[in-house]
């Protein structure tokens, strides 16, 4: 099924980006691409609205606000799974090395959690065709 899908590529790899997005590039069209610098609170609030009242989602969402990220939106058959797969685990550590988080965090989420900050997982995938569509309503003004 043709889908589209939204990705973020965090804070601490904003650099990367470039290298990051033409990874993906082979699973499917890459529609648009946009850097949003100092990203607001609230758009970073209602990007994680879905973690809202668990533990994390304070210092998750400070630590992004007035940060840049890279966000990208991509279509094609089967895409969100395709790109869930390419970044492997939302915990580095447990990622291979052929994945981007493997390749690019060498974080831990039990560390962050004992750290209590978000992980250093390199990216942000849609998890479903629903989550993508909300995801892309939230930073649609930065999409255009």
């Amino acid at each position: 099924m043709l889908e589209k899908t939204f990705v973020m590529i965090k804070p601490d790899h904003v650099e990367l980006a470039c290298e990051i997005l033409e990874k993906l590039d082979e699973h499917g069209r890459r529609l648009i691409t946009r850097e949003v610098e100092a990203v607001p609170q609230e758009v970073i609030e209602a990007h994680y609205s879905v973690h809202q009242g668990k533990s994390f989602f304070d210092y998750m969402t400070k630590y992004f606000a007035g940060k840049d990220v890279v966000i990208a939106v991509y279509q094609g058959e089967g895409i969100i799974e395709k790109l869930r797969q390419s970044a492997g685990p939302t915990d580095p550590a447990k990622a291979t090395k052929e994945t981007i988080r493997g390749k690019y965090s060498n974080d831990s989420l039990e560390q962050a959690i004992r750290e209590q900050r978000p992980v250093r997982n390199v990216i942000h995938c849609s998890d479903s065709p629903a989550e993508a569509e909300r995801e892309i309503n939230v930073w649609v003004k930065y999409l255009k």
